[in-house]
This record gives structure tokens, sequence and C-alpha cells, in this order.
């Protein structure tokens, strides 16, 4: 399309030539932009230019008028979002003259006009700060009078300046607090909700949201803090969390307070707002988020919150469930083949049915517990009895025996009646597995009675091994959450036992954790840091043993959602041997950050993944080593001889393994594996990112690494917390 503004050839040869030279860039780029300019621009250009004159004069009286003018011009002018509008375009190159003509007014009213009319100026300028000090010398009138974008590109100097200047500059601070009073309100009313919560984050000053915040807008507030959680370092994390429930409670948000009360993670928090809600119909719906989270709340103990109690208890859960279960008419138990479709099998599945394997039969036991649980009958362990359990061994039979908890959750009453009769059994594994599904039955089901202590307690310190550990994990189940003095003193006695087993010692420590789950209970961590410690100074030390690992879990429970308060327990336990303490170390970082999103621990995570160790060539050189040393030992005649060549190999061996031991931080890599997930889980772009990774961990990294991401993928699926 052909340029209308442009002239013909023959009137541009007839244009007076200009005193510049021809080949001066600057002057065929103005003549350019003249040629450009429609009727209207050089109209206003004209104008601006007169009232440059006027500023210049030595008339001060005319000042005040043409700086009215200006702004006038400027405030009028519309443009697009991609340009400069163009009073501010064609002032650009007056902007050192402006600033000598501010000097040289004496009038303060003009005076202070003059740097309005600078300040906005500034903004197409980026060199220095000019936007910035020159608004702060202007008069005090509506922030958002010269438009939005002077109010954005304001906000970003006011944050940068923040920082760079002195604590001790306290005066320059306040005046950069009072000109933030005024954007932020405007920004909240101009549906820029997200740059009014950057400026108070920038300058720390959230209060100034819970100020000005209104009805319309505290939601879209609250929803950009809460997600601006996962990406600022602590503690500012919490404390956005504390100002949005602040909003939400100035609002009567309760149900959202409330979830932002259970991601700070505080007890006694939850239990004030549950107090405070006036209605209570939104008290019950508090009361089953509470009771879903099983977090222990006391309520005053009267006729009208008895109800609330039975909700927050789970005492009704069992009924609840049933009832739902009658209206979706899902009641009728399942079998295992109808689980495995076996009718689409064909003939082969005749044949195997004839095969009567106890793996097959616990793997049964377990998908019928599952695929039952809570409904209280299935057509294996509740019909079939004591025939079903009598087709596994060992521990088959406890597993099976527990997976009747499963079946009969929740069902404090009814439930432990038919699992009591197998406390009696002959076999000490069935006993087991009862006591374990006394605690499951009663998992997240708080009863004045307190049945499952009854039970329990008894077997803690039986002389079976097998019946010690039903009874322990049992009550780890039972009262998990409940940090009870009680439990936790019954569980330490195991713990400090020298007699008891490794297993035992550590399934016990794992119950603590699971009791005080989040809490920080500090006679918990003295206990279990204790145990760390003594088996860490042995020469026989303990901590290489499998069960040795619940320690370090219990003692991540016990931190879980706590974040930098893990820090001291991190501290002690560096006191510890290789290589449990990379293990344990990780282990309790990963609990304390759970659910957090936390950026910079997933990279931390992610650099302990990246490593490399050569282990395959040293294990495998160190067998061929002593399988050539034990052939040269039969060989020899002399028997001291032969024993001079044990020992000498015993002991070299024992010095490669000790060098290996060093080395080998595959179980440190899998927890960080599996935290990677943890960490992640329950915020959206997290998981994203999560499962993206995994896919490159799964492709290129180490044996114990790859085991670990099929774990760990199921909590990408994990519902996130909104």
């Amino acid at each position: 399309m052909a340029d209308v503004t442009k002239k013909p050839p023959h009137e541009e040869l007839a244009k007076p030539k200009d005193d510049k030279k021809p080949d001066d860039p600057k002057a065929k780029k103005d003549s350019k932009e003249s040629e450009d300019l429609s009727e209207e621009d050089k109209q206003l250009q004209e104008e601006l230019e007169m009232l440059m004159e006027r500023l210049t004069e030595p008339d001060a009286a005319l000042y005040q008028q043409a700086l009215v003018q200006m702004s006038n011009l400027i405030k009028a002018s519309t443009t697009s979002m991609t340009s400069v509008p163009k009073p501010l375009k064609f002032l650009r190159r007056h902007f050192p003259a402006l600033k000598e003509i501010y000097e040289k007014i004496t009038e303060d009213e003009t005076k202070q006009f003059c740097a309005e009319v600078i300040s906005v100026l500034a903004m197409t300028i980026s060199d220095g700060r000019d936007c910035l000090n020159y608004k702060l010398l202007g008069i005090e009138r509506d922030i958002g009078e010269w438009g939005h974008e002077y109010v954005r590109h304001l906000a970003g100097e006011i944050s940068q300046d923040w920082w760079e200047i002195k604590k001790e500059d306290s005066e320059r601070r306040e005046k950069l607090l009072q000109l933030a009073t005024k954007i932020i309100p405007y920004n909240l009313s101009h549906n820029a909700e997200a740059e009014a919560c950057d400026l108070a984050m920038e300058l720390e000053h959230l209060e100034l949201l819970e100020k000005y915040v209104d009805e319309d807008s505290h939601q879209r507030v609250c929803q950009y803090m809460t997600s601006c959680v996962a990406y600022v370092p602590d503690p500012e994390n919490e404390r956005l969390l504390q100002s949005a429930l602040k909003i939400f409670l100035k609002f009567n948000q309760w149900a959202r307070a409330l979830r932002v009360a259970m991601q700070l993670n505080d007890s006694n928090l939850v239990a004030e707002i549950l107090n405070k809600c006036p209605d209570q119909a939104i008290r019950k719906q508090l009361a089953f988020m509470i009771g879903r989270q099983q977090i222990h709340v006391d309520i005053p103990n009267n006729e009208q919150q008895q109800e609330l109690t039975d909700i927050t208890t789970n005492s009704l859960l069992n009924t609840n469930f049933l009832a739902l279960g009658r209206e979706l008419d899902i009641l009728e138990p399942k079998t295992p083949d109808e689980v495995y479709k076996s009718h689409l099998d064909g003939p082969r599945q005749t044949f195997g049915s004839q095969v009567d394997s106890a793996r097959q039969n616990l793997a049964a036991s377990f998908v019928s517990g599952f695929v039952n649980a809570g409904f209280g009958r299935d057509k294996l362990l509740t019909e079939d009895g004591n025939k079903w359990l009598y087709k596994n061994k060992e521990h088959g039979m406890l597993s099976a025996t527990a997976s009747l908890g499963l079946i009969l959750l929740w069902d404090v009453d009814g439930g432990l009646g038919q699992i009591d009769k197998y406390l009696y059994s002959a076999e000490d594994y069935i006993k087991a597995g009862a006591l374990l599904a006394c605690g499951i039955v009663n998992c997240g089901v708080r009863n004045e009675c307190d049945p499952a202590l009854a039970l329990l307690s008894d077997y803690v310190t039986h002389n079976s091994n097998t019946m010690r550990i039903g009874s322990i994990l049992g009550l780890g189940l039972a009262y998990a959450g409940t940090n009870r003095d009680d439990i936790i003193e019954l569980l330490n006695k195991v713990i400090l036992d020298s007699n008891a087993a490794m297993e035992v010692i550590g399934l016990a420590c794992l119950a603590c954790g699971l009791v005080c789950v989040g809490t920080c209970n500090e006679d918990v961590t003295s206990t279990l840091l204790q145990s760390v410690l003594e088996r860490s100074e042995r020469t026989d030390s303990d901590l290489k043993d499998t069960h040795a690992r619940f320690i370090a879990l219990g003692l991540g429970l016990c931190y879980l959602g706590k974040q930098e308060r893990a820090e001291i327990v991190i501290q002690t336990l560096e006191a510890a041997a290789e290589p449990y303490k990379s293990m344990a170390v990780t282990l309790v970082e990963v609990c304390a950050y759970a659910g957090t999103g936390n950026v910079l621990k997933i990279q931390k995570l992610l650099h302990i993944c990246s490593e490399h160790y050569e282990l395959a060539a040293a294990t495998d050189s160190s067998k061929k080593d002593e399988d050539k040393r034990k052939r040269e030992s039969k060989s020899k005649d002399k028997k001291g001889e032969a024993d001079k060549e044990k020992a000498g190999s015993s002991s070299s061996s024992a010095s490669k393994d000790k060098g290996k031991e060093t080395l080998d931080l595959s179980l440190q890599q899998s927890v960080a594996c599996l935290g990677i997930a943890l960490i992640a889980m329950g915020e959206d772009i997290g998981t994203e990112m999560a499962f993206r990774t995994f896919g490159h961990l799964l492709r290129y990294c180490e044996p114990a690494i790859r085991r670990a991401v099929p774990l760990a993928l199921p909590f990408y699926l994990f519902p996130t917390l909104d």
C-alpha cells in the first residue's frame, strides 16, 4: 500500500535545503520522521514546541499555565500497548531542558508541577531513577492520573530502590512506603492484584494488602499469594500463608482459612478457626475437613459440641461410609478373580486354579482387603475364616490376618469383636496379624475407651518378636497424629531396650514418628537421635541393618512439613557414620519440606541424583581377589601359613569394604528420588516438572534411582491442596 503522507518528487525537489549537511544521519532521521507525521501529529508537535518556548522565557508567570497545558496534552493522548504516546515521544529530546527549567523555578507549586511532568517523561528514559526521584518531589495527587503504565513503571523503580538503599536511611524508605500505599490500592481497584502483591512482597510489608484489600479482590490476592509460596525461600513462604490467612478471616472465609492453617501445619490455629466460626452449618463443614486430615482438636464438651466432636474424631466415619455404599449400590463384596478379570483369560485359568500357591494366596488376601476396605465383609477372610489363613505361611499368615483390619476399617465397635477370636490362635503370626488388624481398624478414629491401647499394650513387651512387631505397628497406626504421651512412653521403653532386636527397635521408632507426626516432639527427637548416635559410636554398628532406616524415617515424620525447624536435627545427624548419615540427613530434609514445592530443595535432590559412583567394578574386582586368595590358601601345606593368608585376606577385604561403604550412597540417591516427588506433591507446576525429570532419571541414572522412580511416579497424580 502506497504511503499517502509522502510528497511527490517534484515537491521534494522544490523544498528548500536545510542548514544541516545532507550526509548527517541525525538530520536524515529528523527529516524522515517529520515526513511521516500526519497533520494532527504535526499540530501536536508544534503546540508542544510552543509550550517549551514559553518555559524558556524569563516570564515566570507563564510557567504554571504552560505546564498545565502540557500535562493535559499528555493525559489526553491515546496509544496502543506497544508504542510510546506521541506527546512523550515529542518531548523526549527536551528532557535535559526540562530538568534545567525545574532548577530555575522558584515557586513551590510550579516546581512540584514541573517535577510531575518530568517524572512522567522519565518513564520513556531508561537511565537512572528520575521517574521515582521526581515523583517524590512532585505534588501529592491521584497516582493513577498518568495512566496504568506509569504506575507500573513507578512500582518497579520503588522495588529496585528499596533494596539498594541502606536500612539506616529510614527517611527515604518512609517516602517509598508512603508512595506504595497509593500504588497498592490503585492496583487492587484496577484488577491488577498480582502487581499489588508483588510490590508488597518486595517491600516486605504484606500488611498493606490486608489493609486495602476489599470484598471483590481478596480471593484473587490470596490465590496469588498462596501460589507464590512454593517459589520463595524461608521464612517468606510462611509469611505469605499467614497474610492470606488473616485476609480470609477478615472476610469470614472460614473454609479457605482452615485450608491455609492446615498448610501451615498449626493444629492450635486449626482449633481456633473452628471455635471462632459462628455459623453452625459451616462449623460442620470445617469439622469434616479436620476429621479428613486426622487433626486432633480439643472441643468444649457440651451438648451442642458433641456432634462436632463425633465428626472430628471420625466416630461416624464407618456409618457414613456404609450409607454412601448403599446409595451407590457397591456393598456387594468382590472376589480377587473379579478384580483380575480371570474370566477373560480362557482355559489357562482353570488349570492354574488347581495349584494352591502361598504367594498367590497372599496376593489374593491383599486384593480382597483393599477392594473391600471399609465394607465389613468379603468372600475370603470373613466367610472362609481360619481355613483361608492357614493357606498362607508365616508372614503370609500375619499379612492375611492384618487384612481383616482393612475390611473392618473404622468399625471400632463391631470390628474388634470379629478380630478378637484370632488373638487366641496357636500361631504367633496369626496373633501378631490380629494385633496389627486392631490397630488398622482404629486408624483415624478416636474413642474415649481406647480399645486399641487396652488390647495392644500388653504385647509390646512380649517375648516373641513377631508379637511385639504386630502390637507396635498397631499402636502406631491407631494413634497416628495424636502425640499422646502415654503411647510415646510405652514405645520409648522398646527403643531404649538394649536386648531388643534391631527390627523391633526400628519399627518402634517408626511408630513414634507416626504418633507424633508433624509435632516436633522434643522427647521423641532426643530419644531417636540418642539411638542413632549410640549405634554410630559402636564398632559393631547396628546402623548397617536394614531396619535402622526406620529410625531416620521416624525422625523425618516427627518434623513432617516443619521446614527449617528440622535444621537442628539435620546438624545433629552429621555426627553419624557414613553411609547412614547421608541417607538420614536427606530423609529428614525430604520429610521436613514434603508438599511445600520448594524449588531449591528439589534442585539439591537432583544434584544428589546426578552423582555417579563406580561400585560395580569395585565389587567385581574384590570378589575376584577374594576367590584368588581362597585358592592360594588351599594350596598351602602349612596350617600357620594358611591362617596367616586368611587373616591377611580378611583384613584387606575389610579395608576394601570400608572404602566401598564410603562410596556406596545409592540409598541416599533412592531417598532423593522419592523426595523430589514428595516435595513437589500437591503443586501443579512442580508435579509437571517432576514428571518430566523422572523420565531423565529413569533413562540415565543409577539402578537405585531407576528402581525408585516407579515408587515416586504415583505422587504425580496426588491431588493438589486446592
